[in-house]
């Protein structure tokens, strides 16, 4: 039959067939390993993940240096032995079955990534789109020891380490204050670090502890290994020529912080607290100003100040004395202090600039070696090379005295950061007498005075008590530490002026 089309039959398509309930369930008994795998090839196959198989749906995921071994061992590993392997896990059966301080399950598995390289245990099980997230975390950190940078005669001996819960510990030991708030957040994004806040509601100012909180949200930088790293962020100045927050590593410091109304930052793998706002008239106390008589504290400050005074200026007075204005001193003085420059072929501040530089490297030195050595090292390049100094002429002897009230000035100072800033004013005190004589040295005086008069920190002026004048803070704790009784008595007067309104609240004392 020529001309018909013969066309062969369409097969119809067949309806698709649920799997069986076998297959459903390899299928969610394969998740738990697809999900190791993943983590694994995300890591880059590090030496030092462990992934170890329970049973068929079971699977745990850990950094081993990390991670608790011991707590892994009994409190994870044994109870999921003992489980049933066609149990289904979920939320509330891991919480009950495992003696695990904390359990959350991570939203996706990038979450799962990121509490694997803050320490903890990821569990994948059968059915379970996320994994299980075990807080197992164990931290390298040293034991609670004595402060080494800032030693004290009397006073506690413990100091902060670099584990942030440690440090919090030793917070909350001091203050036990109901109202005492500890907020945290995470800051870089490659070191993801996490720092808190510590500070009592009601006596922190809680417009400067708002301004803290959104200043450390806002930090886009990434890595933050210590908590110097914070400071430019939270004072909000690139250049800083004297420390917005006082860094320490005393817990009695930071708690006594923490009763005046400031706020103590704790970032965690630092051993240094940073005590803010603060001003620069506490840069100059020491702890056991606290431990002490009120009249020993006296005494103490005053020298203090007296040796502020001698770093700052000697060298600048030295030089505006010899180079400009001789005839302000005594006749006998005068004929001392050519005699001791005679011969010498320099003038005056070439002469401080050889010795302060000098000394400045003593100093780094001696930071630098060990410690069994650093400090003879300094005593020993000291005389050695003063002495040959004044012998070759190069320097006057006058100006070896003067070198050496500076250095012993400077080093009386409690706070190193507040004794860094003032080292490098010296030379803007020293550069004005070079120039104006003493004349030169007030100049340097007043723009530094305008200077620290413009500086604030979350909103508190840098001088105060002084500027702004606050009479109770200054009668409780400036030059003079009043004793206990009458500084809670000051306190009271203090908080009542605020609440009138009669004095400025913004003000730390």
């Amino acid at each position: 039959m020529a001309g018909v089309c013969m066309r062969k039959p369409v097969p119809l398509c067949p309806r698709p067939t649920r799997p069986p309930a076998a297959d459903m369930a390899r299928e969610h008994e394969n998740l738990a390993q697809s999900q190791a795998v993943y983590l694994e090839s995300a890591l880059g196959f590090p030496s030092d993940l462990v992934i170890k198989q329970i049973s068929d749906s079971i699977c745990l995921a850990f950094l081993e240096p990390i991670v608790d071994a011991a707590a892994l061992r009994e409190s994870v590993l044994e109870p999921l032995c003992r489980l049933d392997s066609d149990a289904d896990l979920d939320l509330a059966t891991i919480g009950g079955q495992l003696p695990v301080a904390s359990v959350e399950q991570g939203a996706d598995l990038d979450a799962a990534i990121e509490g694997l390289l803050d320490g903890k245990v990821a569990l994948m099980a059968k059915g379970c789109e996320a994994p299980f997230l075990l807080d197992l975390r164990a931290r390298v950190a040293r034991q609670i020891a004595a402060p080494i940078s800032q030693p004290s005669v009397r006073g506690p001996r413990d100091s902060f380490t670099e584990r942030l819960s440690d440090n919090l510990a030793l917070i909350r030991q001091r203050v036990r204050n109901r109202d005492l708030r500890v907020w945290e957040t995470v800051v870089g994004s490659e070191t993801r670090t996490r720092v808190a806040i510590c500070y009592i509601e009601g006596r922190a100012s809680q417009d400067v502890v708002d301004t803290m909180k959104q200043r450390l949200s806002q930090i886009d930088m990434p890595h933050v290994l210590d908590s110097s790293d914070l400071l430019p962020y939270i004072a909000m100045r690139r250049w800083m020529l004297f420390p917005p927050a006082a860094a320490t590593e005393r817990a009695d410091r930071a708690a006594a912080g923490i009763l005046n109304g400031r706020i103590a930052v704790v970032c965690d793998n630092s051993p240094f607290i940073l005590v803010i706002p603060v001003q620069l008239l506490t840069l100059f106390h020491a702890s056991e100003d606290h431990y002490n008589l009120s009249i020993h504290s006296v005494l103490l400050r005053t020298v203090r100040a007296i040796g502020w005074f001698a770093a700052t200026i000697a060298p600048g007075l030295y030089v505006g004395l010899a180079s400009f204005n001789p005839g302000i001193l005594p006749p006998n003085a005068i004929m001392t202090l050519a005699a001791a420059r005679h011969g010498v072929p320099y003038p005056p501040i070439v002469e401080v600039l050889i010795m302060d530089i000098a000394l400045e490297m003593l100093a780094e030195a001696s930071a630098r070696l060990p410690t069994y050595i650093g400090g003879a090292a300094m005593v020993v390049g000291g005389l050695v090379l003063g002495t040959a100094a004044a012998e070759a002429r190069l320097v006057s002897t006058v100006m070896i005295v003067v070198v050496a009230v500076t250095a012993i000035g400077s080093f009386a100072m409690p706070d190193y950061q507040n004794e860094l800033s003032w080292r490098a004013a010296k030379y803007l005190y020293t550069f004005f007498a070079a120039i104006l004589g003493i004349y030169g040295l007030a100049t340097a005086g007043l723009i530094m005075l305008v200077y620290l008069c413009s500086m604030d920190v979350l909103g508190v002026p840098y001088l105060s008590p002084f500027a702004p004048w606050r009479w109770t803070a200054m009668a409780k704790d400036t030059v003079i530490k009043v004793p206990a009784p009458l500084g809670v008595e000051l306190e009271k007067v203090q908080r009542k002026e605020e609440a009138e309104g009669t004095a400025d609240a913004g003000t730390i004392s």
